[in-house]
C-alpha cells in the first residue's frame, strides 16, 4: 500500500468561514464550515483521489487490505468501520452549543455504534475569536434545569478567548460550542450525533428556530468540572510534541523547519497528517515520496514502518499527527 489522500467533503451551514477556502485556494463555493478530510460517515465518504485505489472508500480498503491498513489491534476492534473522521473547521458564526454522546448512549438511544469524543487544535483567529468548552462550576442535574429554564446556561460555561496553538480535548458528554472568528483541526470519533443544548433563539432563513435536543442532552452530559480545559503543552520546533492521548486517538503537533524521521514502527495504527502550515516531502520507509502542502492530508496504512519528513525550502511546516491504539 501506498500513502493515501482524500477527496474531502465540503460543507457549507450559514456560520461558515472563508479560511478553508483562503487555506485550499479554492475558486468555489465562497464559504465553507467544514471539510471532511478522512471519513467513513455512510453518507460523507471521502473516495481515494488518486493512485491505484482511487475512488475506493475507507470501507472498501479496510475489506481489501485489512491489518495492513488499519492495524490488527483497529481491525479487531472496529472490523469494517473506519474509527476517525477528520475536519478542518472554519466558523465565521458562533455553533451552537451542545455536547455529544458516548458509546453506550449512541447504540442504547441512537442505534449508532459509536459516540463522540474529539478534540480542537486552533490553527488560526481572528478579532474576537472564541469558544465555550465545559462547565465553570460543578453542577447537579437540577443546577442545570434551573439555568436552561431562566435562559442562563451560558453564564455557567467556561468562557475561552481563542488564540493560535490552543487545543482542546472534549470526552462524550463535556457541552462545548466552537465560537466565531476561529479555523480549527477537529479530530474525532467516526460519528455525526449531536444533541444541541441552545442555539441562542436564532433564526434560520425560513424564520423558524433550530430543533434542540433537550432530554438527550440532558442524558448525555457529564455535569462536573475542572479548571482549565486547554491542553497544557510546550511548543518546540523540530520534535514531535504529544497533545492528547485516549484511548479514542493520539494526536501529536509537528513544527519543523528541518528533516525529521517519524517512527510508527511499534504503534500497529495507519497514521494521518494533517498540514496546516507550509510544504513538505512525506518519504516512508518503502521509498514512496508524498508532496503534503498546508490545507491537505494524509494517511499512512498500518504497515508503515517510519516516515521522514522534509520541509520544502526555508518555510516551516506545520502538521498535526493522529492514529488511534490502546491505551
Amino acid at each position: 500500500m501506498n500513502p493515501l489522500k482524500f477527496t474531502p467533503v465540503l460543507k457549507t451551514p450559514l456560520w461558515g468561514g472563508r479560511d478553508i477556502v483562503a487555506l485550499k485556494q479554492l475558486s468555489q463555493p465562497q464559504y465553507v464550515g467544514e471539510s471532511w478530510e478522512v471519513s467513513g460517515v455512510p453518507g460523507d465518504e471521502t473516495p481515494v483521489a488518486e493512485g491505484d485505489d482511487a475512488g475506493k472508500t475507507l470501507r472498501q480498503l479496510i475489506e481489501q487490505y485489512g491489518a495492513d491498513f488499519v492495524g490488527t489491534e483497529n481491525l479487531r476492534r472496529y472490523g469494517k468501520e473506519f474509527p476517525l473522521l477528520v475536519k478542518f473547521i472554519s466558523a465565521d458564526r458562533a455553533l451552537s452549543i451542545q455536547v455529544h454522546p458516548d458509546d453506550e448512549m449512541a447504540q442504547r438511544v441512537a442505534g449508532k455504534p459509536y459516540g463522540k469524543t474529539e478534540m480542537w487544535y486552533v490553527v488560526q483567529t481572528h478579532p474576537g475569536a472564541d469558544l465555550y468548552c465545559g462547565f465553570n462550576r460543578a453542577l447537579t442535574p437540577q443546577d442545570y434545569d434551573n439555568l436552561m429554564a431562566e435562559g442562563r446556561i451560558t453564564e455557567a460555561l467556561a468562557h475561552y478567548e481563542t488564540r493560535p496553538g490552543d487545543c482542546f480535548f472534549i470526552p462524550a458528554g463535556q457541552i462545548h460550542s466552537i465560537g466565531r472568528g476561529n479555523f480549527i483541526i477537529e479530530i474525532q470519533q467516526s460519528s455525526d450525533l449531536t444533541y444541541r443544548v441552545y442555539d441562542f433563539d436564532r433564526i434560520d432563513a425560513d424564520g423558524r428556530k433550530r430543533e434542540l435536543h433537550v432530554e438527550q442532552a440532558r442524558e448525555a452530559l457529564n455535569f462536573s468540572t475542572r479548571s482549565d480545559h486547554r491542553t497544557a503543552y510546550e511548543p518546540t520546533e523540530n520534535k514531535r510534541i504529544e497533545l492528547e492521548r485516549h484511548p479514542q486517538f493520539t494526536t501529536s503537533l509537528y513544527h519543523l523547519t528541518r528533516p525529521l524521521r517519524a517512527d510508527y514502527g511499534e504503534i500497529d495504527s495507519f497514521v494521518i497528517l494533517v498540514a496546516f502550515e507550509g510544504t513538505a516531502q512525506v518519504i516512508d520507509d518503502r521509498g514512496n515520496e508524498t508532496t503534503l502542502r498546508a490545507g491537505e492530508t494524509v494517511m499512512l496504512p498500518a504497515l508503515t514502518k517510519f516516515a521522514d519528513i522534509r520541509p520544502c525550502g526555508n518555510d516551516r511546516f506545520s502538521c498535526i499527527e493522529t492514529y488511534v491504539v490502546p491505551v
